[in-house]
């Protein structure tokens, strides 16, 4: 892809094919007015999140990082905004138990196949739709952190599973300043006698390594630390 999308010459050369309309597919720089202003028809974009949420890079990653449980694609009409233009068509998707980036990925483009060819046709007959994006929903996807791969047990088990699930040895608690690297969790559902004991603190409970999050288990089944797999219970100094 082109270093500097502002560059005089790469807007002469786009210009050289004096496009009626572009289209954009995982394209990850910010396209100009200059740009999105050459073809009449516009310039649209495939994104693989439901917009208005997660616009921006990695919509896959913060589908499963913020536990979502639908997805799907979205065809766009650009703006000088980022990812806020009207929406032509979406597909939807439902996010599965246990998906990585790329199996959700899969599933998205997948889906994306009729809104192809509804785009070609309804190009043929100078009928695109537009409708706007409800902006008050807008959610942006910002510059991840080596902090924002720390397990936080406030959050529901489903929501780490997932998490662990999408990146094993990835994400990481913290103990006794150290920290564990899970690489397989599963969930498990709390009995009734769970609520007295403490959150961020792992226990014992059936022979496995578990936290408490609120309304289920986390049950850790993998872990490394140092780079190196140890066994989970070695952490563990109270059982239930």
């Amino acid at each position: 892809s082109p270093k500097n999308m502002v560059d005089p010459e790469l807007v002469k050369y786009l210009k050289s094919f004096n496009p009626e309309i572009i289209v954009v597919c995982g394209f990850q720089k910010y396209i100009p007015g200059r740009i999105l202003k050459l073809p009449p028809r516009g310039v649209i974009n495939f994104h693989s999140s439901l917009l208005p949420r997660h616009a921006g890079m990695h919509p896959g990653f913060f589908t499963i990082y913020y536990g979502d449980r639908q997805s799907g694609m979205v065809v766009h009409y650009m703006d000088e905004g980022i990812d806020t233009g009207n929406i032509l068509y979406q597909s939807i998707v439902p996010v599965k138990n246990g998906d990585t980036i790329a199996t959700l990925y899969d599933r998205i483009w997948d889906s994306s196949e009729p809104l192809i060819k509804q785009l070609l046709e309804d190009l043929d007959n100078n009928s695109l739709p537009r409708k706007s994006q409800d902006m008050s929903k807008y959610l942006y996807n910002y510059e991840l952190s080596e902090k924002d791969f720390e397990l936080d047990f406030r959050q529901p088990a489903e929501v780490l599973y997932g998490r662990v699930c999408m990146m094993p040895y990835k994400f990481y608690f913290v103990l006794d300043n150290n920290r564990y690297y899970v690489g397989k969790c599963s969930i498990k559902q709390e009995p009734k006698s769970g609520r007295k004991y403490a959150l961020r603190k792992p226990y014992e409970y059936q022979g496995k390594l578990i936290f408490l999050t609120p309304g289920n288990y986390l049950q850790i089944d993998e872990v490394s630390k140092d780079g190196i797999k140890i066994e989970p219970l070695s952490i563990v100094k109270d059982k239930f």
